[in-house]
Order: C-alpha cells, then sequence, then structure tokens
C-alpha cells in the first residue's frame, strides 16, 4: 500500500513538471562523466573534426584558379556551380581563419583564408556604398547586387576571425566599418533591431515576389538577429565600442524574449518590422536548431558584455526543455527539424547543422547547470553523427531520416553548407569538454 501510494505520488510530481522534465528522470540513471570519459570525448571531437571536416574541405574546395571557395561537390570532387555565394563565402573564410588561429596546420591555413579575404574583397565588396552583394560568378562578375543583413553578418564574423588569425589590423577597421554602415542604414530605432533586406543603394526590397533568401521580404526574422548577435558578439571581443555593446545588448533582449512565442517556450522567426509576430502556419513552428543553437550563442554574448550566465540559467533550461520535450529523439539520438507549437515534431529528418548545433547548446547547458540530462543529449546526438550523418570518406551528408538512413539529400557541400557548423561545432565542444571538471551533481 505504501509502495503504491508512493508510486502514485512520484507519478503525479512528473507529470507536473512536464514530459520535459520526464525525459530528464530518465537522464538521471545516467552516471555523471569522469575526467577519463570527458578527455576521451574531447579526443573524439578532434579526430572528428579533422577526419570529417577539414580534411575533407583542405585543400579540395579552394579555387585557386578564380580565389575563393568551390561549393558544390559532385562525382567525388568540389567543382565550380557557376556562382559564389556570400554567405558560404564568409562562412569558410571563418573555417580557415579559426583553424590557422588553432595552430591547426598554420600557414596552410592562413594561405586558404588570404584566398578567400582576396576573393571577398574583391568580388562582393560594394566600396562605393558600403556593405557587400549577395552573389557573383565563379571568376567574380556580380550576379545579384542586393545586399542581406544575414549574410553581411557572416562577413563580420569572418573578418573578425581573419584579423584575429593574421594581425591585420585593417581587416580589424573593415569590420568596425561594416558594422557601422549597417547600423547606419538598418538599424530600427523606434521598434529595435535591423531592417534586412536592401538594394545595392540601400533602398529597401519591399516586392514580395522578388527572390528571397531569408525569412519573407519586409520581415524581421529570428535567424537573421540570431546571427547578428553571433557577429557583433565577436566584433565585441576585439573591438570596445559603446554603440556595438548597446546593439549586442539590444539582440540579447531579441533572442531571449522578443522573438518567444507567447504560448510556448520556443521561438518564432517571422515578425513584422514592430515585432509582431506574422501569423502564418508556416512560421508558427518551432525550430529545434536554431533554439539549441541561441541558447549557447545568448550565454556566449552574455559573457562578451561581462554579464552573470546565471541571470540566463532559467531562460535557458526552459527553450532546451521544450526542444528536448517536442524535438529530441530518445531512440536514435539528435534532434529533429520542425515540429508544430506544442506537439511532437513532425519533420523528422535531421539536418547537419542541426545536429552540429546541438551539441554545443547541451554541453553548454551541461557546463553551466551540471544536469546530466544534458551530457547525455550531447553524447547520444554525437554517436548520431558518428554513425549516420558523417559520409565514410569524408564530409557530412546534409540530411538523414531520423533512423539515419539515406535521405533524398545526398548533398555533402551545398552554397549553405560548408565547414561552418559541423566545424564549428566540433572545436568548440572540444574545448568545453577539455575545461570541464567532473561532477556528481
Amino acid at each position: 500500500m505504501r509502495g503504491g501510494l508512493y508510486n502514485l505520488l512520484l507519478a503525479y510530481v512528473l507529470l507536473s513538471a512536464g514530459a520535459g522534465r520526464a525525459w530528464s528522470a530518465d537522464a538521471a540513471a545516467v552516471a555523471a562523466p569522469d575526467a577519463m570519459e570527458l578527455r576521451r570525448q574531447a579526443e573524439r571531437c578532434r579526430n572528428l573534426l579533422r577526419r570529417s571536416v577539414f580534411d575533407f574541405y583542405m585543400p579540395g574546395c579552394l579555387d585557386l584558379v578564380n580565389g575563393g571557395y568551390l561549393e558544390d561537390w559532385r562525382d567525388g570532387r568540389f567543382v565550380a556551380r557557376g556562382e559564389k555565394f556570400l554567405t558560404l563565402q564568409a562562412r569558410q573564410l571563418w573555417f580557415f581563419s579559426t583553424m590557422a588561429s588553432e595552430n591547426i596546420e598554420r600557414a596552410k591555413c592562413l594561405e586558404a583564408a588570404w584566398l578567400g579575404y582576396g576573393f571577398l574583397q574583391r568580388a562582393f565588396r560594394d566600396v562605393r556604398n558600403g556593405g557587400y552583394i549577395s552573389k557573383v560568378t565563379d571568376t567574380g562578375e556580380p550576379v545579384d547586387r542586393r545586399k542581406h543583413a544575414y549574410h553581411n553578418s557572416f562577413v563580420i564574423y569572418a573578418l573578425v576571425a581573419y584579423h584575429q588569425a593574421s594581425r591585420d589590423r585593417g581587416v580589424l577597421r573593415e569590420a568596425q566599418e561594416l558594422f557601422r554602415v549597417w547600423d547606419r542604414r538598418a538599424h530600427d530605432a523606434r521598434n529595435g533591431g535591423y531592417a534586412e533586406f536592401f538594394y545595392q543603394d540601400w533602398r529597401p526590397v519591399t516586392d514580395p515576389t522578388e527572390a528571397r533568401y531569408v525569412g519573407a521580404i519586409g520581415t524581421k526574422t529570428y535567424n537573421t538577429h540570431l546571427h547578428l548577435l553571433e557577429s557583433f558578439a565577436a566584433l565585441g571581443r576585439v573591438w570596445s565600442d559603446g554603440t556595438l555593446r548597446d546593439r549586442l545588448a539590444e539582440l540579447i533582449r531579441i533572442n531571449v524574449g522578443t522573438v518567444q512565442h507567447p504560448d510556448h517556450r520556443c521561438n518564432i522567426d517571422g515578425w513584422y518590422p514592430n515585432w509582431r509576430m506574422v501569423e502564418e502556419t508556416g512560421n508558427l513552428r518551432a525550430s529545434y536548431g536554431h533554439d539549441v543553437e541561441c541558447i549557447w550563442l545568448t550565454l556566449d554574448a552574455v559573457r562578451t558584455l561581462g554579464q552573470p550566465e546565471a541571470l540566463y540559467r532559467g531562460w535557458a533550461e526552459s527553450v532546451a526543455s521544450y526542444s528536448l520535450e517536442h524535438g529530441y529523439d530518445a531512440e536514435h539520438g539528435g534532434f529533429f527539424y520542425t515540429g508544430p507549437l506544442g506537439a511532437k515534431a513532425d519533420e523528422t529528418k535531421k539536418e547537419w547543422w542541426v545536429q552540429a548545433e546541438a551539441l554545443v547548446g547541451m554541453l553548454e547547458l551541461y557546463r553551466l547547470t551540471g544536469e546530466v540530462r544534458y551530457y547525455r543529449a550531447f553524447k547520444e546526438t554525437l554517436d548520431f553523427i558518428e554513425r549516420h550523418q558523417i559520409a565514410t570518406n569524408g564530409g557530412w551528408w546534409a540530411s538523414r531520416k531520423a533512423d539515419g538512413a539515406l535521405h533524398a539529400n545526398e548533398s555533402r557541400s551545398s552554397m549553405w553548407q560548408g565547414a561552418y557548423h559541423n566545424g564549428r561545432a566540433l572545436l568548440y565542444s572540444a574545448k568545453i569538454l577539455s575545461n570541464l571538471k567532473p561532477t556528481t551533481h
């Protein structure tokens, strides 16, 4: 009788805590990692970084004829696709610059970074009006002269990394100027945040029928403002500027509160300029990859401003609990792609970037809280990646089915997929693991 009452009370507690906490109770049975386990996983991440990312892109993606980086992988090699995309070119520049700073084949990586930096400045930079255009041909002729805040954010991110690797102060000045021009042209002083899409002369793009990149034309997006947070934090670590700090603090507020759905613990992508939510079915969905990425990028920005991380623990755990409850694959490991609000994921493919960002997001939460459930999610996601997301002969499959089977998308590199998400995730995971202290929490 007493045992039955105890079990009834326990069930009530678990139900009261919500399904996300029930998953946490299951995870409590997993032992906290000891020092040997942490070292083993750190070394595993470093090995996977080298084998699945570095050796795949270096030197194969280098365009030694025109400069910059080749974006497509076909028939066992990197090939020109006729165009080069600003976001991919900047992300690859960030990767090679970061590898150089990490002393991973530093001389070769500096050469690779210089190749990308030179092409970026020659082909994409708008010297007259400021900012960087979106697309050029393989040889550097303009294809799409429009400018998007999402693309340009990655240029800031890349320039900071190249400055850190090369110690070229001129590169830092270019990053500072890019921040200034976007802040002058696009910052919304009335509502906060940034307008996102412009023609070359900085007239806003307003025609909804035009080709677009991120979000509906005329809206503000969570996705863009998340990556502005990322790049402004990187710039803030090498440049002390009052306006930049103010904008970074504003972006933290946007990502932590403004873009969160009022009834659910997840962020929504599309918003009108006054931050009224776009009430369309396709927009009212959770993106688990963006939310777990938002957790660690926000904590990174908070540290950059010198704020206490503890102030954001409740928010971070709340967002993580939603993604773990609705978007985590407890059977196979890893996170699904998207799902309807307040319900289980219905788009259950496993995208490479979602799994990559989950590694850092879960490890940062484990570092912050000592809760083993987050380490478990990290470990199971890494297991899925190694078994299914990484291709046998290098690179990451862009997409897999929930159980790891081959998805229709057999790409390993494209205008959106380079060495940024997965390379960064494995590098940062190794660093976090190497600095963690074993806990018995």
